[in-house]
Parts: C-alpha cells; sequence; structure tokens
C-alpha cells in the first residue's frame, strides 16, 4: 500500500512539533468511518509520552505524536515514538511509549470544537507497539474547548474549558503571539 503524505499549514489546529525519530505507528482511519466530516481533523496522542528530548529525566505526560486531516474516505496517521537509549548511557527523544494506548481526538472545523473520540478497531489493539492498525469507526465524545486558560498569556481562550497546555507568553516584534 501507499502513505500519503498530508502537508499542514500553521492554521492546522493539530501541529505535531516533535523530531521525526525514525520509529513510527502506522493508524490506518478506513473509509468506513461514518462520523467524520470531510476536514476534520484526527488527533493521535499519548497520554504517557516521553516529553524531553536529549536529557534522560524521562519526564511523561500528554503528547501529540501524529495527526492527519480526514478527506472523506480512507487515510492514515503516524504517530511519532520516543527513543530511549539512556540505558547505555545515551539520550532521549520525545514521542510515544510502546505499550502505551493510542488516545483520539477530532477538531471539527464547522464547530470550533474538539471532540474525544474512542475508536472500533478492525485491526490491531489500541496500543503503541502495534505492528500496524485500522479503525473502523470512530465514536465522538462530547465537545470541548480546549485551550490556553491562563488569562495572563498572549493567547489565552476565554471560551476553553479544558487547559490544553498551549499557553504563550511572548509576542514577536510584530506583536504576534508566540511568532518568530
Amino acid at each position: 500500500f501507499i502513505i500519503s503524505t498530508i502537508l499542514y499549514s500553521q492554521d492546522s489546529y493539530y501541529n505535531v512539533d516533535i523530531d521525526v525519530t525514525g520509529v513510527s505507528q502506522l493508524i490506518i482511519f478506513q473509509a468506513s468511518i461514518s462520523s467524520l466530516e470531510e476536514g476534520d481533523e484526527i488527533g493521535i496522542f499519548d497520554e504517557g509520552a516521553i516529553l524531553n528530548s536529549g536529557d534522560c529525566s524521562s519526564q511523561t505526560g500528554e503528547l501529540l505524536v501524529g495527526a492527519t486531516i480526514w478527506p472523506g474516505a480512507q487515510t492514515e496517521g503516524v504517530g511519532i515514538g520516543s527513543v530511549d537509549n539512556c540505558a547505555f548511557g545515551g539520550f532521549q527523544l520525545p514521542g510515544f511509549v510502546s505499550g502505551n494506548s493510542v488516545v483520539l481526538r477530532v477538531y471539527r472545523p464547522s464547530t470550533g470544537m474538539e471532540y474525544s473520540a474512542t475508536a472500533t478497531y478492525s485491526a490491531g489493539t489500541g496500543t503503541f507497539g502495534d505492528l500496524f492498525m485500522a479503525v473502523s469507526e470512530l465514536e465522538l465524545g462530547e465537545g470541548q474547548v480546549y485551550g490556553c486558560m491562563d488569562d495572563t498569556a498572549c493567547n489565552y481562550n476565554p471560551d476553553a474549558v479544558i487547559d490544553n497546555g498551549s499557553c504563550d507568553y511572548i509576542e514577536d516584534c510584530a506583536g504576534e503571539c508566540g511568532g518568530s
């Protein structure tokens, strides 16, 4: 089979900001999924991922490790796996940890909401480390607005009900919050 590449813009809701490590997890989202609208974004998360890069402090937590956009037909997402060479005097790279559960969320541009998603797997177990996974259906939970809930941040979202750790506090020379 052929794995397509989807290019993301800065306007995408889910932007994976970790480097490719060489460890990956293929997740196929089958055409049988009836709950998605064309243009919905699917975020692939690990709630116990390795977060740090370089040192061996083994910081773990929730991390977006992959994303894809639903084109109205079968598509795939690829999660980025962590690398932990600390036992050999090496380093760590951020990404999912094999054996952890895959967590999926869907951002629907037409509503501006993010939804938790429960997957039905036709292949795989829903655990990082499977050879591959195929999702045949997604059941969307109640929509939530995720965002920065700190009113001192320049990207504070007064509609957010769940803090997603995205707060930025520095404006660039052009006055853009978190800009370059």
